[in-house]
């Protein structure tokens, strides 16, 4: 396949899409919650990261062989970890999600595929906020794209996400996806018209919502607790899971998303942030750190040189980002 911008994004599209139903069909057949092996960072790990990553991968090796892979998962943890009982289940789920039967490892394979030195990188997180999936809350699947170093495209799969954040019991399912100056869009996840998506155009920070993780060592909720009184955003905080923040604010749900680091020495994975970044960008909004400079992909697999994460409706950023400095600056 030609690897133009526009067939990029169909195989991401359509890779995200066959990857939540195989999530979904991991929920649907467990009673509770998933069963999740260990791993190392002390995040669980279902057989769902690994048969969503094992979909995208393969989409990414039949269409674009040559183009890098850069994702979370490894083989060698599922086998060591998942038994003969998960290892079954994991190809079950993989066949049915192409459409065709499928062997272990063939499976394994596509987990582990890097693809070659071409020049785009896939930054692939099969399942963004796993621990929010295991309560079947908000989770992502999580495909960017990069040129070099550049993100130049992404995609978002937002499986629980309502398309309407004050009404948590209707609709939910969306599919977000940009590519670097095409603009950004959503579409049902089950299928329909893509619409363009924007950022709020709020100005008013009194009406500001304010995303956040919810688990606290994402983050420091003392600190957007205080960078929220400082700026005098009054639209209330909401804290969900995943690179579905990223997608609330390019569809204009939210007006801002902040990340503070959870500790000095932590560095985010790019797969945590590239898509989210894209769509936000492409739909008007600005990614940065808290210091205000441009997120660095050119690093390797984290973001060594930048500090949290903040993402809004660019109207309200500056703002944001002299809160966080006055609020740091006050704590010494």
């Amino acid at each position: 396949m030609v690897d133009s911008i526009e067939s990029i994004l169909q195989v991401a599209r359509a890779a995200a899409r066959s990857a939540s139903t195989l999530c979904l069909a991991v929920l649907a057949e467990s009673e509770s919650t998933p069963e999740a092996m260990a791993k190392l960072g002390r995040e669980p790990v279902t057989v769902a990261d690994y048969g969503s990553q094992a979909v995208i991968l393969e989409a990414v090796a039949r269409a674009f062989p040559e183009h890098g892979v850069v994702a979370e998962e490894g083989a060698a943890h599922l086998e060591r970890e998942a038994g003969r009982a998960g290892t079954e289940k994991l190809v079950r789920l993989v066949g049915e999600a192409l459409g065709r039967e499928v062997g272990l490892a063939q499976v394994l394979s596509w987990i582990d595929h890097v693809g070659g030195d071409g020049t785009y990188t896939w930054a692939v997180d099969p399942i963004d906020g796993t621990k929010g999936y295991l309560r079947r809350d908000q989770f992502a699947v999580a495909i960017g794209v990069l040129h070099g170093v550049d993100v130049v495209a992404g995609v978002l799969a937002c499986p629980h996400l309502p398309w309407d954040l004050d009404d948590s019991e209707g609709r939910r399912g969306l599919l977000f996806s940009a590519a670097r100056g095409e603009g950004a869009f959503v579409e049902a996840l089950d299928g329909g018209e893509r619409r363009p998506v924007q950022v709020s155009a709020s100005l008013d920070p009194g009406r500001a919502r304010v995303l956040g993780s919810v688990e606290s060592s994402h983050g420091d909720p003392a600190l957007i607790e205080a960078v929220i009184e400082n700026a005098v955003l009054g639209g209330g905080w909401v804290r969900i899971d995943s690179q579905a923040k990223y997608a609330a604010v390019a569809a204009g749900m939210a007006e801002v998303y902040l990340r503070p680091r959870s500790r000095p020495d932590y560095r985010d994975n790019i797969w945590d942030h590239a898509a989210g970044v894209a769509i936000v960008s492409e739909a008007g909004g600005r990614v940065t750190d808290l210091d205000g400079r441009e997120l660095d992909f050119s690093q390797g697999r984290r973001l060594e040189q930048n500090r949290g994460v903040l993402a809004t409706n660019r109207l309200l950023h500056e703002r944001v980002l002299e809160a966080v400095a006055a609020v740091e600056a006050a704590s010494g």
